[in-house]
């Protein structure tokens, strides 16, 4: 596989990485995770806009990586994904520099770092739904950056698996805010809710798209805080992200959500999902 390192486009096993990098010391970096349809990026403008304004709020000394879609497009020629699904990672660093909390000179390069790879879509759990648990949200309070600090995402997630679940869902104060790496959308009365964007959420492009969509196919929906004591009573709950797309969810720590099947609304809402990829 190639990938792309700082200008260069390099054989994966010959891209090397300094140990005094801050991404590696500090987690002081972002990233970016963007779909491919066949051959096509996926709302690749927002993606980068994201990436432009993580990049500000760390202070970083560049935030203009719209360049970045080129690399994008030439990973997935020269890596021969073209036809199929892909998913491209891009992470940018405050670069190298002996270890200090303060930060380096502001001359300091970035380190730009990029790779393609295949993508399968979870077809079971997007045909037959999927299954979720609550975390207590421990995370700090800027998770609207999208910061490669995912430690908590990490041990959240994994928490979800231990309990043979795929993905946790954080609670803070009583609201639930988002899963370890996708958005949440719960339907009330035929009405899409999902939490709205503060410090404590990361806006999801997905998210964005989904909501569109919800406008377009006159579902009515809103944008409101989803409490833990009133998530149980939904008549339908879906997962949203990147990776998952649009995901029924059938049960929360072991209980079903309404009838314990994909509901209406997710259906319409999948459907008209996949035609906007195509």
């Amino acid at each position: 596989m190639i990938g792309y390192l700082n200008g260069q486009y390099l054989p994966q096993e010959n891209i090397v990485i300094s140990p005094e990098d801050r991404g590696f010391l500090f987690a002081d970096g972002i990233y970016e995770v963007i779909r491919s349809y066949g051959g096509k990026l996926f709302r690749a403008k927002a993606h980068f806009g994201r990436l432009s304004r993580s990049a500000s709020a760390l202070q970083f000394n560049h935030t203009d990586f719209s360049y970045l879609e080129t690399v994008c497009v030439k990973l997935i020629q020269d890596n021969r994904l073209t036809q199929g699904d892909a998913v491209i990672y891009m992470q940018v660093t405050r670069g190298v520099a002996p270890r200090s909390h303060a930060f380096p000179p502001i001359e300091t390069p970035l380190t730009v770092y990029a790779t393609a790879k295949s993508f399968q879509s979870h077809l079971q759990e997007s045909e037959n739904g999927t299954r979720v648990i609550l975390v207590p949200d421990q995370r700090w309070a800027r998770c609207d950056i999208k910061t490669v600090g995912l430690l908590a995402n990490t041990l959240a997630h994994q928490r979800a698996r231990n309990s043979h679940a795929t993905e946790g869902l954080f609670v803070r104060d009583g609201a639930v805010l988002e899963g370890t790496h996708s958005n949440v959308m719960a339907v009330f009365d035929g009405k899409v809710i999902t939490p709205p964007r503060t410090n404590y959420m990361l806006a999801g492009i997905t998210r964005e798209f989904v909501l569109g969509l919800c406008g377009e196919l006159s579902i009515p929906f809103s944008e409101a805080p989803l409490y833990e004591s009133d998530i149980m009573n939904a008549d339908e709950l879906m997962i949203v992200g990147t990776t998952v797309e649009v995901t029924p969810v059938i049960a929360i720590n072991g209980e079903n959500i309404g009838s314990g099947m994909p509901g209406p609304i997710t259906r319409k809402l999948q459907k008209a999902f996949q035609e906007g990829t195509a």
